[in-house]
């Protein structure tokens, strides 16, 4: 169990992150997001051992990681976003040295750098000099470090960049694999790929948690249906008026699209209805209309609103079917 509690870094006046709470449990992946300088690096630094809170304490299984910091970073595999890597070493020169620095007996090392390698498809690089590598293989290579001393607490920040589509899956799936006995925090902005692994997602913005969702939620419909709707002839308040007399409509969202039509946006529960009801309101307001549809968003378009903040990702949940 990864405890973060009452979490606030400085950096002189600046809070990077402040009064940051949530657990997570084993077996659970939760993905990190958030807007670039939202606080995401520097949890994952806090939670590495790498820096300490300013106020507040992290626990995993009851080790605090300050005042039991050797201890904490043993049970700690951590990949972050800048991952320096002995260049004049070869892949399995240096999967080998790490395993040894991280207390493996010679044997145990060299089994368990071997079975990385060629669970991340890195065994026919194992005697490639690292220097000579892709920044996709680099990646890879800086991953199987991370997993080396199998640990209970696996930090990987960014870990799919660089990466191409088949070597992310396999990423992916060393990741699933060891969430069987190991807590996983993961940062990034790749969201289709973050949506399909994490189980859980933590929203930082400007140091603060604005969100914690689970997968299940958001897939079971947790943002709605949105109506979207293509107006000319009409001004920006006076759609947002239109919109305020329907279910959800208080809060649209207007925006005038480079060809100079409105599109008009709302989350709702009765999206088939209102759909039908805003093409007689637009016509009767003598405003043309382009077209009006359901849109039923999906995974990776709930998180963009998530980590945009926009409105609607928070209302109760509804059958993506309903009223359609």
């Amino acid at each position: 169990m990864l405890e973060v509690v009452q979490v606030t870094r400085c950096f002189g006046r600046r809070a990077a992150l402040e009064q940051v709470s949530f657990q997570a449990a084993r077996g659970d992946i939760v993905g990190i997001l958030g807007p670039n300088g939202a606080g995401k690096t520097t949890l994952l630094r806090l939670a590495a051992c790498y820096l300490q809170p300013t106020r507040g304490a992290i626990r995993l299984n009851g080790m605090d990681s300050f005042r039991e910091s050797l201890a904490f970073r043993r049970h700690t595999g951590y990949l972050p976003e800048r991952c320096p890597l002995y260049d004049d070493m070869t892949v399995g020169e240096y999967l080998l040295y790490r395993a040894r620095l991280k207390g493996l007996t010679f044997l145990k090392a060299r089994r368990r750098a071997r079975e990385l390698a060629e669970q991340l498809g890195l065994g026919e690089l194992r005697g490639r000099l690292i220097g000579n590598l892709s920044l996709g293989c680099r990646r890879r290579t800086a991953m199987a470090d991370a997993l080396l001393q199998d640990p209970r607490l696996l930090l990987l920040d960014d870990p799919i960049a660089n990466v191409d589509a088949v070597e992310c899956e396999r990423m992916a799936a060393s990741v699933a694999h060891a969430a069987r006995h190991a807590t996983v925090l993961v940062s990034g902005h790749a969201l289709a790929q973050l949506g399909a692994l994490c189980t859980r997602f933590l929203v930082l913005r400007a140091g603060h948690v604005e969100a914690d969702v689970a997968r299940a939620d958001l897939q079971a419909g947790h943002a709605g249906v949105r109506l979207v709707a293509e107006v000319a002839g009409a001004t920006d308040a006076a759609l947002k008026r239109m919109a305020a007399i329907f279910p959800g409509g208080a809060a649209a969202q207007v925006r005038l699209q480079p060809d100079g039509w409105w599109q008009l946006s709302w989350a709702t529960r009765q999206a088939g209805a209102v759909r039908d009801a805003v093409a007689t309101e637009v016509a009767r307001q003598g405003w043309r209309l382009r077209s009006v549809e359901v849109a039923v968003p999906t995974l990776e378009s709930r998180l963009a609103d998530l980590v945009a903040g926009r409105a609607g990702v928070a209302e109760a949940p509804e059958a993506a079917a309903e009223g359609a």
